[in-house]
């Protein structure tokens, strides 16, 4: 299935993203949805925190992106490590003020604290990577 994969460059490093940007338009160039995404957000969306970005993929793509990832890590070519998340967008991710909100009885239904509830609970559970994200 088709989703929303991240990838973080744990280097800290702007220009380990610019090359899996390139990585990416190597590998599905036929793909104009993800090329004109990677061209746009090289253009507009500026990071924040750790160097970032997100791409919808398909399950073999992220597959085969995180392997060639793996490679450039391994060769050097790569400055760190790259850590790879999956956007859940599920019941248990949602927050919307009229949906999933379980009628609390503390007055709290607009808030939709689900997405914090189960960030929690895979932090207890030793998830090695938990994203909470808005």
């Amino acid at each position: 299935a088709i989703g929303p994969f991240r990838w973080m460059a744990l280097s800290g490093e702007e220009s380990d993203i610019a090359r899996i940007d390139d990585l990416l338009l190597e590998m599905f160039p036929d793909n104009k949805i993800i090329t004109n995404w990677i061209r746009l957000a090289r253009e507009h969306v500026p990071f924040e925190g750790l160097p970032a970005r997100i791409a919808w993929l398909g399950h073999g793509e992220r597959t085969a992106l995180a392997r060639r990832v793996n490679a450039l890590v391994a060769s050097g070519e790569l400055k760190g490590p790259v850590a790879f998340s999956r956007d859940h967008l599920d019941a248990g991710a949602m927050a919307h003020p009229n949906i999933m909100t379980e009628r609390m009885k503390d007055g709290s239904d607009a808030i939709a604290d689900w997405p914090l509830i189960d960030a929690m609970m895979l932090c207890s559970s030793m998830a090695d990577l938990v994203v909470v994200h808005s």
